[in-house]
């Protein structure tokens, strides 16, 4: 199998999968039956790096796949243009909300300005069916994570017309989750939010997909995928050595008064 986080190694999980049932996480949840196994779950986190995205999205349409791209607001805007060419492509396109961070923990702040941004990609013409928290460090001591938003008010998905929460919303009971957060493989079986995944790799992820009786949820961040291996060695070593050494600066300044 080709380099790992490479859009060759994508293309290739992707003719592995083609086979079989794949569903965007808002088709998962209006499902009128229960899914025949094996199936796979299709989710991309669009952090940043839009550009991949697309290319993830032309990848999965040439296998006639089609799968759920979360975006975020960042510098207050949506880039609409590249939401737009992958909801042309047939996919679907959702929110990736960060409120209570962007609001300091407060929840009547976050809970309007969550309610403001689906207003915003909806008057822009895009169909938004599902939303997906943002993982992050919390800004304030108010909350937990960004889910807490959606989990501590039981009527906010509905009020705000959606089918549901990407996680929030899933029976994990017989669907293993994988996710290739912060350049790291980890599968989880009855995934919860918060719990340690076990170490794994595509490779392992792409064989097993289409063995068992249950279920594949997996989610990519495309601004981890590359065309060149050497551009993906080269980002994956600076996120490596950047989560060591930057803990450690952030400790010298705060010992130091700065």
């Amino acid at each position: 199998m080709p380099l790992d986080f490479t859009f060759a190694a994508f293309d290739a999980f992707c003719g592995r999968i083609a086979s079989l049932s794949v569903y965007t996480v808002a088709d998962y949840l209006a499902r009128p039956t229960p899914s025949p196994t094996p199936f796979v779950i299709l989710r991309l986190d669009v952090d940043y790096r839009e550009a991949h995205a697309v290319q993830m999205a032309q990848i999965a349409q040439r296998h006639h796949l089609r799968g759920s791209f979360y975006f975020r607001d960042r510098h207050g805007l949506f880039n609409l243009e590249v939401m737009r060419r992958i909801a042309a492509l047939d996919h679907e396109v959702g929110y990736h909300f960060e409120t209570l961070d962007t609001c300091q923990g407060d929840f009547e702040a976050a809970e309007r300005l969550f309610l403001d941004h689906l207003e915003q990609l909806r008057r822009a013409g895009l169909v938004i069916r599902t939303v997906a928290a943002h993982g992050s460090p919390p800004t304030a001591p108010t909350y937990r994570s960004n889910l807490d938003l959606v989990s501590r008010s039981s009527r906010l998905l509905e009020r705000a017309g959606l089918l549901g929460e990407t996680t929030l919303s899933i029976d994990f009971t017989q669907i293993t989750y994988a996710s290739d957060a912060t350049w790291r493989w980890r599968r989880y079986s009855g995934f919860k939010p918060g719990m340690q995944g076990r170490p794994t790799s595509l490779s392992e992820i792409t064989k097993d997909s289409s063995r068992g009786a249950i279920g594949l949820y997996i989610n990519f961040h495309p601004h981890q995928w590359f065309t060149q291996p050497a551009a993906t060695l080269y980002y994956r070593f600076r996120n490596h050595v950047g989560r060591r050494v930057l803990p450690v600066m952030r400790r010298l300044v705060r010992r130091s008064g700065g």
